[in-house]
């Protein structure tokens, strides 16, 4: 009897994403202490699109962690940074249990460790972003690098009544959404 379920052994003995993303601006990594396994994320991100044009990982993890790393580069690559929200955990680890048809409560540590190393990698993307401004410009949205002189002028040219309109035209506050009350004082003291 094998070890692990047929999805799982076919994906950790073949995985297509295990990587070194050439030209990565992200990259993020974490540690499992419950099995000491690690997994690194790199993330190659194309700024003007804010899309995910490569991902890849690497890990010294069991074939869960591996075949959980490589579905979740899968899933990731091609996709625009909006799309992932926060890296919902529910989100993820349904998907991965419909690639695999089976998810182990003792494996939870695995996919955990994989998408904290996915959070990561967008940390250190966003770090990137704002050292990148830094000394210019007053950056608004460092999710992505949007600075309060585009915003500001989008806002007296255009005339948008809400933060939705501003976010629909240059994506400031679809990120992380910490900066939408920034957008609404600006909003507010243009309607002054």
């Amino acid at each position: 009897m094998a070890y692990y379920p047929p999805s799982i052994r076919h994906r950790s003995c073949s995985p297509r994403f295990a990587v070194n993303v050439a030209g990565a601006n992200a990259v993020g990594t974490d540690a499992s202490f419950v099995c000491g396994c690690f997994v690194r994320i790199s993330l190659a991100i194309d700024t003007a699109s804010k899309t995910i044009k490569e991902a890849g990982f690497r890990s010294n993890g069991c074939g869960y962690m591996t075949a959980f790393a490589d579905r979740i580069a899968e899933v990731v690559a091609g996709r625009e940074l909006t799309s992932l929200h926060s890296v919902d955990e529910a989100e993820f680890a349904a998907i991965i249990i419909e690639e695999c048809s089976v998810f182990p409560q003792q494996r939870e540590h695995c996919l955990h460790s994989v998408l904290e190393a996915l959070r990561s990698a967008l940390t250190d993307h966003r770090a990137y972003l704002i050292e990148e401004f830094r000394g210019e410009k007053a950056l608004i949205c460092t999710c992505f690098g949007i600075s309060e002189e585009s915003i500001e002028e989008f806002i007296i040219s255009k005339e948008p009544r809400s933060v939705d309109e501003v976010t629909a035209a240059c994506r400031a506050g679809s990120g992380c959404g910490s900066c939408r009350m920034l957008i609404q004082e600006m909003l507010d003291l243009r309607e002054l």
